[in-house]
């Protein structure tokens, strides 16, 4: 009886061995793929799966390179048909602005009037993308940096709170809803775009 116990507790061992090997190796896989994104990337313990997490940050990088390109079709196929969004902008529609962008059309003509305000100088920057994720969605957020000058007007140099909800679809992280706003002063009314990361 002891030896089959033994060659029992052994075998037990070795698979604990490979499974630490192999999650050894998913996490260092893990950390290279983030080192290689833009940004840095916060993922809280809450999360279930790393690797789910940086498909999901990697998936902002390549939008954040179809901006950068002003590639309006690579942009747009990182959104759901029927992505519902809240812009710094209203949505213009039949019956006049509205709050929010319903829809593949509206947001995709959005984008359109955005790089039609702006002169060739046009930049996004994003800090401390934070990822949750839970089965096939995701929450992500951070702060997004705007520079640019507007076409006849000045330059502009901002932050905004930005946070997106995600689907996995057929393997791949599409934004169903995008949340860009900035703080407001209640007193006065007025946007508070001056304000930045703490410390900057």
């Amino acid at each position: 009886m002891t030896r089959p116990q033994t060659r029992h507790t052994l075998a037990q061992f070795g698979a604990a061995v490979l499974a630490a090997s192999v999650f050894a190796a998913s996490a260092l896989q893990a950390q290279q793929a983030a080192t290689d994104l833009p940004f840095e990337v916060i993922i809280p313990d809450a999360t279930e799966d790393r690797a789910a997490a940086l498909e999901v940050a990697a998936a902002r990088a390549a939008w954040l390179e179809a901006f950068a390109a002003q590639d309006l079709d690579q942009m747009m196929s990182f959104y759901v048909e029927d992505i519902y969004t809240y812009d710094l902008m209203a949505a213009p529609t039949e019956a006049g602005l509205a709050m929010a962008f319903d829809g593949e059309q509206s947001w995709r003509q959005n984008w359109i009037t955005f790089f039609d305000m702006f002169a060739e100088d046009l930049v996004i920057t994003i800090e401390d993308l934070t990822v949750y994720q839970q089965g096939d969605l995701a929450t992500v957020y951070g702060l997004t940096r705007l520079e640019g000058t507007i076409v006849g007007g000045p330059y502009i140099d901002m932050w905004v709170r930005e946070t997106n909800l995600l689907r996995r679809v057929n393997d791949r992280w599409l934004v169903v809803h995008d949340h860009v706003s900035v703080p407001f002063d209640f007193a006065t009314g007025r946007a508070l775009t001056n304000l930045g990361p703490i410390g900057d």
